[in-house]
């Protein structure tokens, strides 16, 4: 459901909450009898606005949290993008070219492995073995770099450095795989808007029309935020998932230097 577009998605749960808003208040009016209920309007008007406020704060804590938590992934695969895209230029430009490009095709392949089956298995929750055995490679042949120079010496603990970074945001990043609202959380936020929707039909409002049209609305408005809370949760699934741009743009970078390449060897 989540892999529709945003605004059909966005059309389907609001229909959804002013249906049971609507037709549900149309049915309550019609089959329940308003006259035991008009004698405790203000009670059920004081009892609605108390429940609606509760439930607000609730929402808005699920919100925030998932709000927070996704800003927070967003940053770590920012950073793990950063320290990959610095280990490739330390890798590209390392002085020694025949070790630099054995490690070079080791990378890339780590690279490819993390756009094409990594980020693909974060949606399942899934981690990739292919992956962590090509990030392996990397470090052992890093770790096997024979430096022959001071100046080369300082650039391979640059790329450790960055590794070593790249290593600690890529962690993170697969650790945030369960970032996600738990399951029974979503049995109080559920029951609380039936609650909510609930109490609405209880207030007495002469007009049957009026009073249908204000709970189809506040249905809209609650599927609003259902809306929200399941676009942003969990971070790697749907259409506002989280890519992997930084790992692509390294790619990108390959192919300029490959096609310039070519124009630097002509006289």
């Amino acid at each position: 459901m989540l892999n529709m577009p945003p605004f059909v998605l966005f059309i389907l749960i609001s229909l959804l909450g002013a249906i049971l808003g609507g037709l549900g208040t149309f049915l309550f009016r019609k089959y329940i009898k308003m006259k035991i209920l008009r004698s405790h309007n203000e009670v059920t008007g004081f009892l609605f606005l108390a429940i609606a406020s509760f439930y607000a704060f609730l929402l808005s804590f699920v919100v925030f949290m998932v709000w927070g938590q996704l800003n927070e992934t967003r940053g770590n695969v920012s950073r793990e993008g950063s320290s990959a895209m610095g280990l490739y230029r330390d890798i590209k430009y390392y002085p020694d070219t025949i070790e630099s490009k054995q490690l070079m095709i080791l990378y890339l392949d780590f690279v490819y492995n993390v756009i094409d089956e990594e980020f693909s298995n974060t949606e399942s929750m899934q981690p990739s073995r292919k992956t962590t055995e090509s990030f392996n490679h990397v470090f052992f042949k890093m770790e096997h770099l024979d430096p022959k120079s001071q100046f080369q010496i300082q650039l391979v603990a640059e790329m450790f450095n960055h590794l070593n970074q790249l290593a600690t945001f890529r962690g993170l990043r697969i650790t945030s795989m369960e970032t996600k609202i738990p399951a029974p959380m979503w049995f109080p936020i559920i029951l609380g808007a039936i609650i909510t929707i609930f109490c609405s039909m209880l207030l007495d409002i002469e007009h049957t029309r009026m009073h249908v049209s204000l709970n189809a609305l506040l249905g809209i408005f609650l599927a609003m935020i259902f809306f929200i809370i399941l676009s942003l949760n969990p971070p790697y699934y749907g259409n506002l998932k989280i890519k992997p741009e930084s790992y692509k743009q390294i790619f990108t970078m390959e192919k300029w230097n490959s096609e310039l390449q070519p124009t630097k060897s002509t006289p």
